[in-house]
């Protein structure tokens, strides 16, 4: 009896908190708000709409939906809430998706689906807890809070400002904006420019058209980097006393760096290899059309 008993248990907390049935959101929603513990995670996915984060002093964490200001329909479209353990997954539940849970969210597209509602969410995020905020279509703002912050978006603009920790953020289309960072930062865009600041790094970020700009205030964690486009600038600012190996992928003439850098015997016009300092970590750059900078801070 007890082994039934616990599985029982064990069978609820994976469980998703049923909903009634929903009508269609015409106004702000309340679709969630409750306690996440220190440590747990947050998990915001959408399929079309843009998603706001901000941290709250209190200890519940709030998400509220509001229809977008495309006026187009919201028939069909619910919301979930699903638990595993002590962490939270939110969803917005549109009439062909097909999964939407703590790994992903999956949509069956049809033609017309273009013209479905947009649904945009806003949170209010406790201290301490870790974040996943996901758009299939839409922006991504995420201002002083999570722990860690994984932040996408496959269509729109994607920003992090003070994240207390680790951070990814990545769009499929549209720049990205990390800033204030207080951990290590990965940062991809497919078409889009790329703006990081962070107070400790390392830091990576690839584009496929854009430029990068990156600025490390310390560089006490140790890791690799590297910064790639397939068109635009790299320009990467690095506290003064860095040590690294240097690998950047561009003629000589569009190497620019503030840096002391001792450099092979025998070498190439079309790639640049070099040390600063004591080296250790390696910093690999390439761009398929423009100049690489990097800088002392």
């Amino acid at each position: 009896m007890k082994a039934i008993a616990v599985l029982f248990v064990s069978l609820l907390a994976v469980a998703p908190v049923l909903t009634e049935a929903q009508d269609a959101l015409t106004s702000p929603r309340q679709v969630f708000n409750g306690e996440i513990s220190s440590g747990s995670w947050l998990r915001v996915r959408n399929l079309k709409g843009d998603i706001e984060v901000r941290e709250t002093s209190g200890r519940a964490a709030v998400v509220t939906a509001r229809p977008g200001k495309d006026g187009r329909s919201m028939e069909g479209v619910r919301f979930e809430v699903k638990r595993d353990g002590g962490s939270v997954t939110v969803c917005a539940i549109y009439p062909r998706t097909s999964r939407c849970d703590a790994e992903g969210y999956d949509y069956n597209w049809r033609r017309g689906d273009n013209e479905l509602g947009a649904v945009n969410f806003t949170v209010e995020l406790p201290r301490g807890v870790k974040l996943v905020a996901a758009s299939g279509n839409g922006d991504v703002s995420v201002r002083g809070a999570g722990a860690e912050v994984y932040a996408s978006s496959g269509n729109g603009e994607v920003s992090v400002l003070g994240a207390n920790g680790r951070v990814s953020a990545s769009t499929g289309n549209g720049d990205v904006h990390v800033s204030e960072a207080r951990g290590d930062v990965k940062a991809s865009s497919g078409n889009g420019d790329i703006t990081v600041g962070t107070t400790a790094g390392p830091v990576s970020a690839s584009t496929g058209n854009g430029r990068i700009e990156v600025r490390m205030a310390t560089l006490s964690v140790p890791g690799n980097m590297e910064f790639s486009t397939g068109n635009g600038s790299i320009d990467v600012s690095l506290p003064a006393n860095l040590s690294a190996d240097i690998v950047a992928n561009v003629p000589s003439r569009s190497f620019t760096t503030e840096f002391a850098m001792e450099l092979p015997g025998r070498w190439t016009t079309g790639r640049i290899e070099g040390k600063i300092g004591n080296g250790g970590r390696r910093i690999r750059m390439s761009t398929g059309n423009g100049r690489v900078t990097l800088k002392k801070i």
